[in-house]
């Protein structure tokens, strides 16, 4: 019996069919390949410096500065009990069009998923809620902008699955992990928390989705490091860095990391209903803040060594101290400067003997 190939067959097909097995033999590009799969060649990563690559789409703006970009992970820090949730509220309500903290959303119809893995259903509820009542939505129904997931039951390998598929079934425009440490066994090793760090970003990359990851710093009053391995990958891959510290009933959120801008500095407080509330007038009370903490961080810089550092080792010193970019350690040392917590001596900086003014 005669042998016949699928290609002999070709013109018995019709019409359609023969245009579309026509395109399946072509050979793939670089973008498709890199698209489908099917290429790990570096051709498929290689920057084409004559290509214009998008800049960053942002979710939401204050006083016009963008934040929280689609495609990229970010993260909000805090001691335990400081208003870590509550700030991401704030973060979902406004992505999604509430004007009640100033911000401005930057796209209608903004869907949000919301997974929590440190409370139980009960609790993750009450988070909903308060999502609902900044919205001015109805809880007699659920709205298909806004999903919770409380994820503290289900065991650590499945979480990542889970946040994964969700996230791929509703190509929201913002996510938030309530509690990222909760996605590997261990936040101190290297290993696991390089993986998750990777499959957040690419997570991030492929569905365009803002991804928020809310993470405990040190337990150290005066530390306001992410704990952790996965803290300092977190850190380093991260656009942006939120932080808030509680004084006196106000939250207080300042962005300590950023790759693009950073948004002013901003607070809320809580009300009497348990739903956040903005807060103007803590301007003072933050500035106080950050001086005692740079304080804090300079005298260990310059513990036992009184002939002090030049600008490169200075600023060395303080990354490696407070964990924060090149550019946020030059900004704190132009500030430890200009509040008189350190002078320039000859070529190098060392501490002011008297308090900082």
């Amino acid at each position: 019996m005669k042998q016949y190939k699928f290609y002999d067959l070709m013109d018995d097909l019709p019409d359609e069919v023969q245009m579309a097995v026509r395109e399946a033999r072509k050979p793939f590009g670089a973008e498709a390949a890199k698209r489908w799969g099917l290429c790990e060649t570096s051709e498929a990563y290689e920057i084409d410096i004559t290509q214009v690559y998008p800049e960053p789409r942002f979710t939401v703006r204050l006083n016009g500065v963008g934040t929280l970009p689609r495609g990229d992970i970010q993260a909000v820090k805090a001691k335990s009990k400081n208003g870590k949730s509550f700030l991401c509220t704030v973060f979902v309500a406004s992505v999604m069009g509430c004007k009640d903290f100033q911000f401005e959303a930057v796209e209608d119809g903004a869907k949000v998923l919301y997974f929590d893995t440190e409370q139980n259903e009960r609790n993750t509820a009450a988070l909903a809620k308060r999502v609902y009542s900044l919205m001015k939505w109805s809880t007699e129904r659920n709205n298909e902008c806004f999903k919770a997931y409380s994820l503290r039951s289900a065991a650590i390998a499945e979480r990542l699955p889970i946040i994964e598929r969700v996230v791929r079934e509703n190509a929201p425009t913002v996510a938030v992990i309530d509690g990222v440490a909760d996605l590997l066994e261990d936040f101190n090793d290297v290993g696991q928390s390089s993986e998750i760090i990777n499959s957040l970003m690419r997570l991030s990359a492929e569905n365009d989705v803002a991804i928020i990851n809310v993470l405990h710093t040190n337990k150290r009053k005066d530390d306001s490091d992410m704990k952790g391995h996965l803290g300092t990958l977190l850190l380093q891959k991260a656009s942006d860095v939120f932080e808030v510290k509680k004084n006196d009933g106000t939250f207080n959120v300042s962005e300590s990391d950023c790759r693009n801008i950073a948004i002013p500095d901003f607070s809320f407080s809580i009300g009497a209903d348990g739903v956040p509330i903005w807060s103007p007038d803590v301007k003072t009370t933050k500035g106080e803040e950050d001086l005692m903490e740079v304080l804090a961080k300079m005298n260990t810089i310059f513990e036992g060594v009184p002939d002090g550092f030049t600008y490169k080792e200075l600023t060395e010193k303080y990354m490696m101290e407070a964990a924060v970019a090149e550019r946020t350690a030059k900004n704190k040392i132009k500030f430890a400067k200009d509040s008189n917590i350190i002078k320039v001596d000859g070529k190098k900086y060392v501490l002011v003997d008297n308090d900082p003014i």
